[in-house]
């Protein structure tokens, strides 16, 4: 037997290998997250229900604790078979024909063995037993039957003359044709055999015969009535298919089994039917939910492979994922063990309090709305089956899943989220009614669900609300609720960018613009563009007046500095709004964007003055470049592409759409070029719907205007003076 050596070097670098894997590591959480899935779901299995048999005494009243309509198996049996014992069955008894002459045949056949017997060169022993063989072949009687007076007799028989044989022939056929030419049933035949014996002792025949003719007839003769077995069981069946099923209805709270009384087949069809029988054999339904759970990951997988693919190949999205559908989860579980109330009636609402909108609006904020909605209806059903399959749960909590989800795609503040509730709670209430009309359930009952409906709503709110921020801190998410607080001009960073470099600010705004712009047209993140593009100069704030569009009338400093040193000074700007958003704790998407900006690009306007020096042998291209690495996303190549089209089209002098489409176009292509669109995943086809998107937004902006003539302007300002003096 092989064995691998202890600590042996290859199994633990394999090992490590192995799980260094990142498919490893996906299939690792996939797997874990399966295994609590089908626990908590088996769970409902497992741990529920009563173990009783029949004819025990019960221990206490049990009450139905919801409504039940069942098919009474045992009663709708007990009707039908008394149907089927209403079909007389000696209707369906005739005589057949066929046996009299069948028996007649057998008879003549008999008798001319025995001729053919005596014919042949044989002893008479040997005659005697072929004679025994035949009748026991054409009769179906056994050897055994033969007696040895029996064989005594047929030995005899063999040595009878031929008038003698003809006599014995005639009358044993006239016999039995006379016993066949009536009914002969089943019940009927030891009598005729009875009267066969004594018509043959009075007929005359040799008493050493007789045992032997005896024989003959009694063995040959058999019943001429048969039963028309198809016919009678076409009948019954179609008796018992006349017998409807017996239908009976238990209704919430209604006693099924009472205390000291024994518990017959009804009680347990009853309790069957309500899910309160624990199964005999438990290993089916493990494996019936393990088979469920796992279709059910399998068609997420299909899911997520066919239209989210970028949540498959990153492991944080993963986990995140799996902890938001395994918490909602657990959560429901929790919700639905509450005995919430005394009366059954009001306790089996209890399904209408899980808050399933509160996980589904979870994952619409922090990672999409369409894999919400597709969470939503496996959890809904996960949530009937944990509700013994009532389909009014599965319906309530899809509908407030899909109204939480759609209320708050287009979300704008976190009071949002509280608007969010509202829906759900609306859409539970009319789901609710809709479904105990349906149901024919009480008012008072659905008045109840529908309360219990509404305080899910809030419950859903509070729910994402509160669990938000943790998310955001403990993955880093940069949810869309985050991005819009970001974007407010209260914001300490942009009140510092408004104030300190009000340049800056208004070149933000108009980045903002335009790469939002771009977004749309390229399926990008639109919020997180705008956001990014309004942050990304934020390392300016350290040294505002360095920068063109704050220096206002001020003295330009680089005309005084070295082209190196301005180069230093404007690249810097990267760094020093990396070590801002970190202080001011941005989210890591928006660092990524303030690093990624500027790529590796190059600082043109003082590599240009460099080369204009007296040495421009000794200026290396590679220090006048940025440090910083190139564009890794849609999003911070859209910033970069937007903030350099927006900063070079300032120094047209005269703004034509052509002139400015030409502009803009060139700038891409030259970025493109540079290779800074190299490490995106942009495509040629998006950089022209980029290029389109700025233009469209660049002709807004940099529109013409017309020129007043100045007789006009002189009018108006006489008509302002006069109209002061009136107000004086």
């Amino acid at each position: 037997m092989l064995s691998w050596p202890k600590g042996s070097p290859w199994l633990n670098q394999s090992l490590s290998r192995i799980t260094r894997q990142p498919l490893f590591r996906r299939l690792a959480w996939g797997v874990f997250f399966f295994f609590i899935t089908a626990f908590v779901l088996a769970s409902s299995y497992l741990w529920r229900g009563y173990s009783f048999k029949e004819g025990e005494i019960a221990s206490q009243d049990i009450p139905a604790t919801r409504k039940v309509v069942y098919i009474d198996e045992v009663e709708t049996e007990r009707l039908r078979n008394e149907a089927a014992g209403r079909i007389p069955r000696d209707q369906y008894f005739y005589q057949d024909a066929q046996v009299s002459e069948q028996v007649d045949q057998d008879l003549k056949g008999i008798y001319t063995k025995i001729r053919e017997l005596q014919k042949a060169n044989l002893s008479p022993s040997e005659r005697t037993l072929q004679l025994r063989d035949y009748i026991s072949q054409v009769t179906g009687a056994s050897v055994e039957a033969f007696s040895p007076a029996l064989i005594a007799s047929l030995s005899d028989l063999l040595q009878r003359s031929g008038d003698e044989l003809d006599y014995l022939e005639s009358f044993s056929r006239g016999l039995l044709k006379e016993k066949l030419k009536y009914t002969l049933r089943e019940n009927a035949l030891p009598a005729a055999r009875k009267d066969i014996a004594a018509q043959v002792a009075e007929a005359g025949i040799d008493r050493s015969l007789q045992p032997a003719v005896n024989f003959i007839l009694i063995r040959t003769l058999r019943p001429n009535v048969v039963f028309d077995r198809e016919g009678y069981n076409k009948e019954v069946a179609a008796a018992k298919e006349a017998v409807l099923p017996v239908q009976r209805t238990i209704l919430p709270g209604q006693n099924i089994v009472r205390k000291g009384e024994p518990i017959d087949k009804s009680d347990l069809l009853v309790l069957n039917q309500l899910g309160l029988l624990k199964p005999r054999v438990i290993w089916p339904s493990l494996l019936g939910v393990g088979l469920f759970v796992l279709l059910l990951a399998g068609l997420l997988l299909l899911y997520l492979y066919k239209f989210r693919r970028r949540f498959l190949e990153n492991d944080q999205y993963i986990i995140l994922y799996g902890l938001l559908f395994v918490l909602t989860l657990l959560i429901a579980k929790g919700v639905t063990v509450l005995k919430i109330s005394t009366d059954p009636e009001i306790a089996s609402l209890v399904g209408y309090l899980v808050p399933l909108a509160g996980g589904a609006m979870l994952i619409t904020v922090v990672l999409d709305a369409g894999l919400a909605v597709f969470t939503a209806v496996i959890l809904s059903v996960l949530v009937g089956i944990m509700m013994d399959g009532q389909l009014s749960f599965v319906m309530a909590g899809l509908a407030g899943c899909l109204a939480g989800i759609f209320s708050i795609s287009s979300l704008s503040d976190r009071a949002g989220l509280i608007r969010g509730g509202i829906y759900v709670s609306l859409a539970n209430a009319v789901v609710i009614l809709v479904m105990g009309l349906l149901n024919r359930t009480g008012g008072s009952t659905v008045f109840m669900g529908m309360g219990m409906g509404i305080l899910n709503g809030f419950f859903s709110s509070v729910l994402t609300l509160g669990g938000l921020p943790y998310l955001e801190a403990a993955f880093g998410i940069t949810s869309s609720v985050r991005l819009l607080e970001l974007s407010n001009p209260s914001q300490p960073l942009l009140k510092r960018l408004l104030m300190e470099a009000p340049g800056t600010y208004h070149h933000s705004i108009l980045v903002g613009n335009l790469a939002e712009a771009a977004a749309e047209a390229v399926q990008a993140d639109p919020l997180l563009v705008r956001v990014g593009s309004y942050y990304h100069d934020i390392g300016k704030l350290k040294r505002p007046y360095f920068f063109i569009e704050n220096q206002m009338a001020r003295e330009n400093p680089h005309d005084k500095i070295a082209p190196s040193l301005s180069t230093l000074i404007i690249t810097s700007h990267v760094k020093d709004g990396l070590d801002l958003a970190r202080e001011y704790k941005l989210p890591r998407a928006i660092e990524a964007i303030i690093e990624q900006h500027h790529g590796t690009g190059l600082v043109s306007y003082f590599y240009q003055r460099a080369l204009e020096s007296d040495r421009p042998e000794l200026v290396a291209e590679s220090d006048f470049r940025y440090d910083s690495v190139k564009p890794q996303s849609k999003e911070a190549a859209l910033v970069m592409l937007a903030d350099s089209v927006e900063a070079a089209i300032r120094s047209l002098q005269k703004s034509t759409p052509g002139r400015l489409e030409g502009l803009t176009r060139k700038i891409i292509k030259e970025k493109l070029q540079d290779g800074q669109l190299d490490e995106c995943d942009l495509t040629f086809k998006d950089l022209d719907r980029i290029a389109t998107a700025f233009v469209r937004v660049l002709g807004g902006i940099f529109h013409s205007r017309i020129e007043y003539p100045e007789s006009m302007i002189n009018e108006i300002e006489r008509r302002r003076s006069r109209g002061a003096a009136i107000n004086q």
